[in-house]
């Protein structure tokens, strides 16, 4: 500090205002101004402007507004806690940041982070994220009770390579990787999806029905057909007239044919594009419509 600012310093200390001090020392406004704003950076005085409050870094206030600041409060609670307006809260957040620099105002990542920010971060969604982190016993609730995750836990290998966070499968039909679009997706395009429908439909009905592969009224349809006795005259019905006499629609019977549960034979007579038209046996229609009423009777009385 120089003779200049010591006597400057002098002056203030004494009570001396910044006119007063220009006129005692002869020199101009201006000159007082910028020598008592260098003292006032360096500690030397203090500053007598009220808005050192939020802009002294010997402040409280200010240590305190820049901690809420740096840890992501918003300019509500930063109100609430000094009891000023939102406004007010703004404008003190542009004096620290014009007079310090953009940095000492921006939040700082913190530990812990929310679910939605994790699945933000690693570019997933927050509910397979949720489960996995819960199996590896990573999640814990904050104060406030919502479910957080430390920031460091992100960057373990068993998060990182998982496929809930990867969205990698393979698909279960050609066996390709691919990218999840949706949690439920099995295969990587829509034309596996049809092959593996067709190769399990074509299975299924190269298989003969038994009590393992059948279910609901189906087994207890095919169970009733095995006990059934065929009546010494049959009369065969072509699928339309099967249709109305069992109360199926024409394609539930035809998958019953198909599924090799019921009996039928081919027309010598009658053809449809080409091909001989199934004939379906009569009794077994009116077996059909039975076990169907039966079922749908004890499905209404549980």
């Amino acid at each position: 500090m120089n003779s200049f600012q010591s006597q400057v310093a002098k002056l203030r200390a004494q009570g001396h205002t910044n006119k007063a001090i220009a006129d005692t020392l002869n020199v101009s406004f201006s000159r007082v101004m910028e020598t008592i704003s260098e003292l006032v950076a360096e500690g030397e005085v203090d500053s007598r402007w009220p808005q050192t409050r939020w802009t002294d870094k010997r402040s409280k206030d200010f240590q305190r507004v820049v901690e809420m600041l740096q840890g992501g409060s918003n300019l509500a609670e930063i109100g609430e806690v000094f009891g000023i307006s939102r406004e007010r809260a703004r404008q003190i957040r542009e004096k620290i940041r014009k007079r310090y620099g953009d940095r000492i105002v921006e939040p700082r990542k913190q530990p812990y982070v929310t679910l939605r920010e994790a699945a933000r971060e690693l570019g997933t969604e927050p509910s397979p994220l949720q489960k996995l982190l819960r199996e590896q016993g990573l999640l814990t609730k904050n104060s406030r009770g919502i479910w957080v995750v430390l920031r460091r836990d992100l960057k373990l290998k068993k998060v990182l390579r998982h496929p809930h966070v990867t969205q990698e499968q393979v698909c279960k039909y050609c066996g390709k990787t691919f990218r999840l679009k949706h949690r439920a997706q099995k295969v990587c395009s829509p034309q596996c999806n049809e092959a593996r429908r067709q190769a399990s439909r074509q299975r299924c009905f190269d298989s003969q029905p038994s009590e393992e592969n059948l279910a609901g009224w189906h087994k207890e349809l095919w169970l009733e057909l095995q006990r059934h006795r065929l009546p010494e005259q049959e009369e065969w019905l072509t699928l339309t007239r099967a249709s109305k006499r069992c109360g199926l629609t024409p394609i539930q019977v035809n998958w019953l044919r198909l599924r090799k549960v019921l009996h039928c034979k081919p027309s010598e007579t009658q053809f449809w594009r080409g091909q001989q038209v199934q004939l379906y046996r009569a009794s077994e229609m009116d077996v059909i419509r039975q076990c169907r009423e039966t079922h749908s009777e004890d499905k209404r009385l549980s």
